[in-house]
């Protein structure tokens, strides 16, 4: 797959410097958020919110990149009198095709060498996720961590944890892992190309599998510290057969590159609605699962995380054998 992401000069519109007096190190974390009129509709306290936590953030050198659609809402000056600054913040603001092409031109202008995204409504509840994050990382020598998430909506519990490591069996026929919490090595979003902006909804699981399929390896770091708030364009009713659509173009795609498997536009609506492969694919799941094991690192080794696993499993097979 060709790059989407651009060069740093194609990225140059209104590109604000707003770096800190004696701020000259260069960061470790580039925290990339893309927003569009995010003032709009009374959401003025949570972007604040957003901002906030980032700043917030301690024992990591940062630099917090905003990458603005061109709003119309008063936006830019309302960053240019944000006064909040523990660390670096830069802004640019041109019009784009979409979310994925700014999230790509975050990639080409971020300057640290781990970049995490983080949308304008979601926050940071914890002050040194990030820090626990790039230790991981860099002890590890994975390409990428991802850790547990917190949804926030009119109808979730504040106890309501997302587990992504509950489910990465399923990594391959449906999402599992929260972007929000996704710290990764700049280099493997680079080597990968970014985020395809041929997906509307789902280029950030896309992107995910393009990783694993091409040997970069993700560490759990098991700790929740970002809140995914609920109502945005891929929770909402009206995009879901939008949703769907594209995952099942996604998945077979990557059957027919990772496992030399064609899938059939039937088969993929199964695996994307019913979350688990058929009978007859069954060796290609175990093909998944030794990709999956290979990739990941970090998962907790417990008894209670063992029955789980295992359970899961089990059940995951029992499924698969009693469909067509």
């Amino acid at each position: 797959m060709s790059s989407n992401i651009p060069s740093p000069d194609a990225c140059q519109g209104e590109l604000i410097e707003k770096l800190l007096p004696g701020n000259t190190l260069l960061p470790e974390v580039t925290v990339v958020t893309v927003c569009f009129n995010p003032l709009k509709d009374g959401r003025m306290e949570l972007f604040t919110k957003s901002l906030d936590s980032v700043q917030q953030q301690k024992g990591v050198t940062l630099e917090h990149l905003i990458v603005d659609g061109a709003s119309s809402d008063g936006t830019l000056d309302f960053l240019r009198s944000y006064d909040n600054k523990s660390h670096d913040i830069r802004i640019l603001s041109k019009a784009d095709s979409g979310i994925y092409e700014a999230m790509n031109r975050g990639i080409a202008l971020a300057r640290g060498k781990y970049v995490i995204f983080l949308n304008s409504d979601d926050y940071y509840h914890r002050a040194d996720g990030l820090a626990l994050s790039l230790e991981m990382l860099e002890k590890s020598k994975c390409d990428f961590t991802f850790a547990p998430v917190l949804p926030k909506g009119p109808h979730t519990r504040f106890t309501h944890y997302h587990h992504p490591q509950r489910r990465l069996h399923k990594l391959f026929v449906t999402s599992v892992i929260p972007h929000p919490s996704m710290l990764y090595r700049r280099r493997a979003l680079l080597e990968v190309g970014g985020y395809n902006q041929a997906y509307r909804i789902v280029a950030d699981y896309d992107l995910t599998l393009r990783l694993v399929a091409a040997g970069h390896r993700g560490c759990f770091v098991d700790y929740c510290f970002a809140t995914f708030v609920m109502g945005g364009i891929s929770t909402q009713a009206a995009t879901r057969g939008v949703e769907s659509s594209e995952k099942m173009r996604v998945v077979r795609i990557i059957h027919r590159e990772a496992f030399g498997t064609e899938l059939t536009e039937e088969d993929a609506d199964f695996l994307v609605t019913r979350g688990w492969y058929p009978r007859k694919y069954l060796s290609v799941y175990v093909a998944s699962q030794r990709v999956i094991s290979q990739a990941f690192c970090g998962l907790p080794k417990g008894v209670g995380y063992q029955m789980v696993r295992r359970f899961n499993y089990a059940k995951y097979y029992i499924k698969s054998f009693l469909s067509f």
